[in-house]
């Protein structure tokens, strides 16, 4: 089986990190536990949250730690024979830029010092992010992508790709046939032993 993944919000608890880290550098509790960015969560400007995102994003990349077991499942998958890839819109891994080659960089160096092995990475730009993740998806013959956007997962489901929703609060409401809601990397490795 081929199994593609999203990396923010899937391989880590973005939510969670924005919550925290949100909290110490705007200076008040937020206002939507069911937003998606910082902007949404805390009521604050695009300009805030983009100062916010400079001063943590080192942090973000560099010190998070991956979801509990996703390292562990990943390679238990990659032991029973599947296929692992990423695909992801991280932020500034597009960019032709200095900032550009640091964002995919540390990603690449987050992997492999957390022991996440995949067989490739595709980044897509955050402009036109559900498009070029179904691109991916058809270029690898994804079965099964893992993603937590709601946006992103509802693109790709009604375009005939299969996708496991990583559960968040901000995608409570995303329902689709092609969809199926987890809650943990154990839950995926369940998922995907079901479907053989």
């Amino acid at each position: 089986m081929v199994i593609a993944t999203d990396a923010d919000g899937v391989l880590t608890d973005m939510s969670g990190f924005n919550f925290l880290y949100g909290e110490k550098f705007f200076g008040h509790n937020p206002v939507d536990i069911s937003g998606y960015t910082t902007a949404e969560i805390f009521g604050e400007t695009k300009t805030r949250e983009f100062l916010f995102g400079l001063r943590y994003f080192y942090d973000y990349c560099c010190r998070l730690k991956p979801r509990e077991n996703a390292a562990n499942v990943c390679q238990r998958l990659c032991s029973d024979g599947h296929s692992l890839y990423v695909i992801t819109a991280r932020k500034f891994s597009t960019m032709k830029t200095p900032l550009g080659s640091l964002s995919r960089n540390l990603f690449r160096k987050w992997t492999e010092k957390n022991k996440l092995a995949f067989g490739d990475i595709f980044f897509c730009s955050e402009e036109n992010t559900p498009p070029q993740k179904l691109e991916f998806c058809r270029q690898i013959s994804t079965d099964i992508m893992i993603d937590d956007k709601p946006d992103i997962a509802l693109f790709l489901a009604e375009n005939g790709v299969h996708v496991l929703l990583f559960d968040a609060p901000y995608n409570k409401s995303v329902k689709h046939k092609n969809i199926t809601r987890v809650h943990s990397w154990d839950d995926i490795y369940r998922y995907v032993n079901n479907s053989q």
